[in-house]
Parts: structure tokens; C-alpha cells; sequence
């Protein structure tokens, strides 16, 4: 009876019906930058998501800002350096910004998936005429909205120079 029982069970756990593939494995967010979009006068960098103050970015008086992202967590983006669009180099720290201040585009037309490395699409981004907002972030994909459509776009096709066209 037992023999039994542990040869159904190995039939069981082999047959390749059980075995399903997981797209939502646990992995590193692979870096990406983006641009700051905010009208305020100072867009604040946090020490934790929605947390204390530790930078505050001057709009009026600079010619823009590139982000360098390094994690996101619940509508907030972390970074590590804080570029300046003209090319200086203005610091390398650690903080969160709220995706409600940050713009990302791309340069050619992509195609915005059902979910990451997904094979349905469900729309498509125009490069260089559409923006759009980060929803969520997984491995090297990030979820967007672009005129009203969500879905998953590669991070290595997008853009976060507002100024220039990225490679």
C-alpha cells in the first residue's frame, strides 16, 4: 500500500501537467532611470517611502533631473544617484521619490503586454509622442499606464531623458 501511495505521488509530482512556470519569480529590479515631471517649485527626496525629507530638488533653477532607480515599493521609486539633464553629476545617495513626479517615455513604438515577458498584447506605446505612469515594477519590467491601457513594458525599451533620444 505504501509503495503504492509513493509511486502515485512520484507520477504525480513528475508529470509535467503539475509543473507550472512562475512569472512572477523573486528576482532584482534591473535598474532603470527616469526623469522628473513635477510643477512644484521643489520635488522632495525621502529616506524611506513617504518618510523624512532628506533632499529637496530645486525645478525652477535647473534645466531637469535623471533618476537612476534602483527598487520600487507601493507607488514609490528608489534611487541612487540624482543626474542633472545637461549631464552634471549632482549626488549619489539613496532616497524615494513618489511616481506621481517622475516621467518615463520611449523612444520607438512598443508593444505594452498582458504581464511580464507575457505573450498577449493589449497595446501599444508610440515612441516619442506617448508618456506615460509606472503602476509596478518586476525583474527587468515595469507596469504602466498609457492612455488609459496597463500593462508590462521591457525597462530596456524605455527612456528617462525628456530631452534627448536614448539608444
Amino acid at each position: 500500500m505504501i509503495q503504492l501511495m509513493i509511486l502515485t505521488l512520484s507520477t504525480a509530482l513528475l508529470t509535467p501537467t503539475f509543473l507550472q512556470e512562475d512569472k512572477h519569480e523573486e528576482c532584482s529590479i534591473k535598474p532603470f532611470e527616469v526623469y522628473l515631471d513635477d510643477e512644484d517649485e521643489f520635488s522632495n527626496v525621502r529616506a524611506t517611502p513617504g518618510g523624512q525629507i532628506v533632499l529637496k530638488l530645486n525645478n525652477q533653477y535647473a534645466s531637469g533631473y535623471i533618476l537612476h532607480v534602483i527598487d520600487f515599493q507601493e507607488g514609490w521609486l528608489k534611487i541612487d544617484e540624482v543626474n542633472g539633464i545637461d549631464g552634471y553629476n549632482i549626488s549619489r545617495f539613496e532616497g524615494w521619490v513618489h511616481t506621481s513626479i517622475i516621467g518615463l517615455g520611449t523612444t520607438y513604438d512598443i508593444d505594452i503586454l498582458d504581464e511580464p515577458n507575457g505573450t498577449s498584447k493589449v497595446g501599444k506605446m508610440l515612441g516619442e509622442q506617448d508618456t506615460f505612469t509606472i503602476k509596478d515594477v518586476h525583474c527587468e519590467w515595469i507596469k504602466i499606464e498609457c492612455n488609459g491601457i496597463i500593462g508590462w513594458v521591457e525597462s530596456e525599451k524605455t527612456c528617462g531623458n525628456p530631452v534627448t533620444t536614448c539608444p
